[in-house]
């Protein structure tokens, strides 16, 4: 959740797609699906323009006509796995405090979909025409609520490093368990003294949510 204000940065998003030119026929949208079922299959180190390449069964050169190199298709894909919970967003006659907390649960469900999702998204800028509109669904609840500019700069960073921190930390420690279960216990002993009760995992994901909600709206009342 950028600040729409910031200057711009060179991105995919910025430029327009370019038609199609090769054949088979490549367009961004296949390069996009490629992308991401490469990710699902074999993470975030495989990623390379030449491997996406070799899943559409074309040379490398015939990607970058459509993408400029590796960045523009984490971008891409991320913003894609983003479109379904872009696409059902609470609606303004929702109180300020539910639209929130639905966007914000919708987002991080569906960066934890996918682990390469929320690793990247806590390395790339969230940009894309989805992620903004996830994101300026929460920014509009929270100036909807008051307060001082001060407060709702604050309230937005909150729920920004909420939303995104858990979605990491949930995928890193799934992973952990999937990869290295005796690494991944010994996580939990140390982390709280009852393993069920592991907040490292973000099972109280909602519960954190009510917190923060319940913080901003002390804060402004206050």
């Amino acid at each position: 959740m950028d600040d729409p204000h910031a200057p711009q940065i060179d991105s995919v998003f910025a430029r327009p797609p370019r038609g199609r030119r090769s054949q088979p026929a490549l367009s961004r949208e296949r390069i996009v699906t490629a992308t991401i079922a490469l990710l699902d299959r074999e993470g975030t180190r495989a990623l390379t323009m030449r491997k996406v390449a070799a899943e559409l069964g074309v040379h490398a050169t015939s990607l970058y006509w459509h993408v400029e190199r590796r960045e523009d298709l984490v971008d891409l894909a991320v913003d894609e796995i983003l479109a379904g919970a872009a696409a059902d967003l609470p609606g303004p006659d929702v109180t300020w405090d539910v639209a929130v907390k639905r966007t914000a649960h919708r987002f991080y469900a569906a960066l934890t979909a996918h682990a390469w999702a929320a690793e990247f998204a806590g390395s790339r800028p969230l940009i894309g025409p989805n992620a903004v509109a996830l994101s300026r669904r929460i920014i509009t609840a929270l100036h909807d609520h008051g307060g001082t500019e001060q407060q709702q700069a604050v309230a937005i960073r909150a729920m920004s490093h909420q939303l995104v921190g858990a979605a990491i930390t949930t995928v890193a420690m799934r992973t952990t368990r999937a990869t290295a279960p005796e690494t991944h216990d010994n996580a939990r002993t140390t982390a709280v003294s009852e393993p069920d009760a592991l907040a490292v995992e973000n099972t109280y994901f909602d519960q954190v949510l009510d917190l923060v909600i319940a913080g901003i709206r002390a804060q402004r009342d206050g």
